[in-house]
């Protein structure tokens, strides 16, 4: 009886954890599929006027590059205005800023508001039809604006995502299960953007109409709250599979692990706070949110009660000894191949210490009720610019 219960329930979490990668996108196959939606080229002359805003806290080994590729973006659209946050930076953020003034608009805190309260604060400053958000470490190509805005000339659609790749896989084990993990998450939106929606974009590159951009609370992180806010207004977000942006992972573990605490503690607080309306969605977006937000936050919590079963039948066959001798070797040589360099062990001590983050930060979000307004970037995602 113990035995069938623990296979039963072993398969089960099991299942639960790898729905967000395997089963879900499965489903999504079988789904009516729409046309990709195509980054062409939009008519100078019937572009909407774009917003872009950014906000950046202790960049200054990135912001003069990015303050120049905005500029060209801006150039390249040709109807834009530039909007940057400077967050309470104590380096030379702002004064690197200085010389833009007359191009840029720069709102320089002295305090630290966040990012959310940031962007909130550009939006207001702005009145252009659409808004254009971007992270200050991402890079972009000139053309990126005008392949956005194209996928937005279909009345359904009210924000478009760019595609991000990272660029520094081979940096480290924890960049490699970075990159990696993303790569399979850009295809899982690449399925929704073809069926129903993306279920929430990043904030690497996106644009949206300013009617559906709603201000979010500063204690929740606005890429996913606008995002989830467009689904709620009855319109999709889609993925432009044309419009690649870039950036760096974050090469050590401790940064890693930090980073996915981060955003899976952000994520479970947009997820209390939005419920009640997100439950209301259409079946087929709410099984989106489900399966590619909720669930993919508790993948730790399920593989970890898959794993506790199938140890315990292991257990129950061998001997308790036995099955925690292999559970000690397994960890041992998994070490050992990470400090010897050898790939797979490497990514699968990368993908441990990311899973081990994300559940932490759930606990925070759930436990202690954790908010994160600030944060620090990793110093590894901006050392190449400081290098060059």
């Amino acid at each position: 009886m113990i035995v069938g219960v623990l296979l039963l329930f072993g398969c089960i979490f099991g299942l639960a954890a790898i729905h967000p990668y395997v089963t879900y996108p499965v489903t999504l196959r079988l789904m009516r599929q729409t046309a990709p939606t195509a980054a062409g080229q939009v008519m100078a002359a019937s572009r909407r006027s774009i917003a872009i805003c950014m906000c950046a806290y202790n960049e200054e080994r990135v912001i003069v590059a990015k303050a120049e590729s905005l500029l060209r973006m801006a150039a390249e659209y040709g109807s834009a205005t530039i909007h940057v946050f400077v967050d309470g930076a104590t380096d030379r953020t702002a004064e690197l800023l200085e010389p833009y003034a007359d191009r840029i608009d720069v709102v320089v805190s002295q305090v630290r508001s966040g990012k959310t309260a940031g962007m909130n604060i550009l939006v207001a400053r702005s009145s252009a039809d659409l808004i254009a958000c971007t992270d200050a470490n991402v890079r972009t190509t000139d053309d990126s604006l005008v392949r956005l805005a194209s996928a937005l000339s279909d009345p359904t659609i009210a924000c478009a995502s760019a595609r991000l790749v990272y660029e520094n896989a081979r940096d480290s084990g924890s960049s490699a299960a970075g990159a990696a993990y993303w790569t399979l998450e850009e295809w899982v939106k690449s399925l929704e953007s073809r069926t129903t929606s993306l279920i929430g974009v990043d904030g690497a590159l996106f644009l949206i109409e300013r009617t559906a951009y709603h201000a979010t609370p500063p204690h929740l992180i606005d890429d996913l709250c606008v995002s989830l806010n467009v689904l709620l207004d009855g319109r999709r977000v889609v993925s432009c599979a044309d419009v690649l942006v870039s950036e760096r992972s974050a090469v050590s573990w401790r940064e890693e692990f930090r980073r996915k605490r981060r955003i899976a503690c952000q994520g479970i607080n947009v997820h209390r706070a939005m419920w009640p309306r997100l439950v209301r969605l259409p079946p087929m977006k709410l099984y989106g949110y489900i399966s590619h937000r909720l669930l993919k936050s508790l993948i730790p919590f399920n593989l970890a009660a898959s794993a506790a079963c199938f140890w315990a039948l292991l257990a129950i066959f061998v001997g308790a000894p036995a099955a925690v001798a292999l559970v000690v070797v397994s960890a041992v040589l998994l070490l050992l191949g990470a400090l010897l360099g050898l790939r797979p062990m490497r990514l699968a001590l990368g993908a441990l210490v990311a899973l081990v983050g994300v559940g932490s930060g759930v606990l925070e979000a759930l436990v202690l009720n954790r908010t994160y307004m600030v944060w620090t970037p990793a110093a590894s995602v901006r050392e190449e610019a400081r290098s060059a």
